[in-house]
């Protein structure tokens, strides 16, 4: 190695030591955040609760019409059975979400960002396009089902139904405020969307007789599937929840509000609440199917039609508690792609990535058009779900292996180098997903 390599290996280190020093100097840490983080285990809890901000945005991608209609089908056709089957699926994306959170606390940097920085242009390109395709298939797809429940609900034209999606929208990711101002806006709205879904969903459940036994057996005693019908159903159980653009999300949240390795025990926290709170959404729809649908045999394919089918069991209350649930995890989730679309394309092309650019809200106010044409125009979205499905989970994998990659890079993550047991969990986590992944294309 000659003297102008060494002096260009270390002016590079030197640049990283630099960036990663004006990192933590922009990082102001404030006296509630010092508070909690010296405060005893349970009143920190109660103190890291009022702090949490970018999970709600990140978790909204999850919670939404997919992840919904993948329970109802669960619960309507196999009753209770793979209730346990939840908890490695919500394990599998929350863990993807620390790792993924862990490198921007550690860099500042977004995903796309970090990927381009520490693994080549041809990798975060790559990264880019995948997470965009996934993003913006499934937000025309959600533009249908806000379409769907407003008719449901209120007797109104799919299309007008869209409209109001599209008006909401516009409301909140479009507000006029700035800055700090313009992210707690859309996270408090997401925030108080979620809380009111998870609360209508739960109302169902003292609405209807459930059978307890059953219920308890089936979270507490694993079975597998006995039949390419009933793997179809878990496979689509476990690929639902594990979407690639949530863990991108939390990142991107999280360099926004310019946290850095101080808040990682914030981070993890908030990461850890919200995939509760996915984790229970989920519960209360299999267990509202399963005590009703399934004990009479009807099989249902999505939230819309479920909530019709629970009138004879639970009233016509329900009906609408179940409409206004399934609407709020669909808008919850339109506010959340558009977000998130506006941080990945201009990351990929290597914009500057900054909420106030014109370029930013160029490429958020592209994909709400390319959304919204799908229900106005007539055009059926939800062919294209099978394309963005193969993209999500054939790249969920790829995206953990990058993640992996850097997370163990010493010279990158310094004190938040991935631990022993972080790798455990990150190796469990790949290997659910690559069940999923490969169950997912056998039955394709």
């Amino acid at each position: 190695m000659d003297k102008r390599e060494i002096s260009n290996e270390q002016t590079a280190s030197d640049q990283a030591v630099a960036e990663q020093a004006a990192t933590e100097q922009a990082e102001i840490e404030p006296s509630d955040l010092q508070e909690a983080n010296n405060a005893t285990p349970l009143s920190k809890l109660m103190k890291y609760s009022k702090l949490m901000g970018p999970a709600w945005v990140a978790i909204a991608l999850n919670i939404g019409g997919a992840t919904i209609a993948a329970a109802v089908v669960v619960g309507s056709s196999t009753g209770f059975k793979f209730l346990w089957a939840l908890v490695p699926e919500v394990f599998t994306i929350w863990i993807a979400c620390i790792l993924c959170t862990k490198l921007t606390l550690a860099t500042g940097e977004g995903t796309i960002g970090a990927v381009r920085k520490f693994l080549g242009e041809g990798a975060a390109l790559f990264t880019g396009i995948c997470v965009f395709m996934v993003n913006a298939i499934f937000h025309a797809v959600n533009f249908l089902l806000a379409g769907m429940a407003l008719e449901t609900l209120f007797g109104v034209d799919q299309r007008l139904g869209s409209l109001v999606g599209l008006v909401f929208i516009l409301l909140i990711v479009f507000n006029p405020a700035k800055g700090d101002r313009y992210i707690k806006i859309i996270e408090t709205t997401l925030r108080i969307s979620i809380w009111l879904l998870f609360l209508t969903f739960l109302l169902v459940l003292f609405m209807i007789d459930i059978p307890w036994g059953e219920l308890f057996k089936g979270l507490f005693v694993p079975t597998l599937p006995n039949s390419s019908e009933e793997m179809a159903t878990f496979a689509g159980l476990l690929g639902a929840a594990i979407a690639v653009n949530v863990p991108v999300m939390a990142a991107y949240g999280i360099k926004e509000r310019k946290w850095g390795k101080r808040r990682s025990g914030l981070s993890i926290f908030e990461i850890t609440f919200t995939h509760i709170m996915l984790l229970l959404v989920q519960l209360v729809v299999v267990i509202a199917t399963a005590s009703t649908l399934f004990q009479e045999g009807t099989v249902v394919t999505d939230g819309i039609v479920a909530a019709q089918a629970l009138e004879p069991f639970a009233g016509g209350f329900a009906v609408y508690l179940f409409g206004i649930g399934l609407l709020a995890s669909v808008f919850t989730t339109l506010v959340s792609q558009v977000l998130l679309s506006g941080y990945l394309i201009t990351d990929t092309m290597k914009w500057k990535v900054d909420t106030k650019s014109t370029k930013f809200k160029l490429s958020q106010l592209a994909v709400v058009i390319l959304g919204v044409t799908a229900p106005l125009f007539g055009w059926n979205a939800f062919q294209g779900v099978i394309y963005a499905s193969a993209v999500n989970l054939t790249f969920m994998p790829v995206g953990i292996i990058l993640w992996w990659l850097i997370g163990n890079k010493t010279n990158v993550m310094n004190e938040l180098k991935l631990s022993k047991p972080m790798n455990i969990s990150v190796a469990l986590g790949l290997i659910l997903v690559l069940i999923a992944t490969i169950r997912f294309w056998i039955n394709l």
